[in-house]
């Protein structure tokens, strides 16, 4: 039954997604999980299974899960992707807007007065993730450059204590993904979502 319930969840999430819509019509239920999940940069694997999945464009994916603890996303690339997620939260209690960011670092920044203030990096305060993994360097025609890891997939975890309650109002987003033989393709859920007006995000429940 909560097989069932799974696929249900995410056959109607992605209609929505597909339509267009600006913002999901009902809150989203997350699945709730007994595991504990291994931040290994992989979200095919049995443990994410049974996790609410959302179908974007370019095949790529969001997977979600919690427990007591905590909130699990984890953003399915390609092999091509360097699958880069931010992810914005609505503080409930103080209104607050957050963008917890995984790339190459893991960041934090607030909204203040419609504009993102400098990030922090590397606080992980109440978070964490599998950022990309640097992968060596190269020699370019400017020189020497770094070089990151393709195809892993984009982990964070987030305490429910950070945020309180039991719905989070939330927008998703992927970027440094690969479509049209380049990079640069960005995808969100909701789709058509600005990071800067929570009224477009989703309702998320746990």
């Amino acid at each position: 039954m909560h097989k069932l319930n799974t696929i249900i969840t995410a056959s109607l999430i992605t209609v929505l997604f597909n339509h267009g819509e600006g913002r999901a019509a009902e809150a989203i239920s997350v699945n709730h999980t007994s595991d504990t999940v291994l931040f290994d940069g992989k979200c095919n694997d049995a443990e994410w299974q049974f996790a609410t999945k959302l179908a974007l464009p370019a095949n790529t994916a969001l997977y979600l899960m919690q427990n007591k603890d905590a909130l699990f996303i984890c953003a399915k690339g390609k092999l091509e992707d360097y699958t880069v997620i931010d992810l914005y939260i609505e503080d409930p209690q103080s209104g607050e807007l957050y963008n917890l960011h995984a790339s190459a670092q893991l960041s934090e920044s607030i909204l203040k007065a419609d504009n993102w203030a400098h990030p922090v990096r590397w606080n992980n305060k109440d978070w964490g993730g599998f950022w990309v993994p640097f992968a060596g360097t190269e020699e370019t025609e400017d020189g020497e450059r770094t070089k990151f890891l393709k195809g892993s997939h984009r982990e964070i975890q987030i305490l429910r204590s950070k945020f309180k309650g039991d719905t989070w109002n939330m927008m998703i987003s992927l970027s440094a993904i690969y479509q049209d033989g380049k990079y640069g393709a960005n995808f969100s859920f909701p789709d058509k979502a600005v990071n800067t007006n929570r009224v477009t995000w989703a309702k998320f429940t746990f």
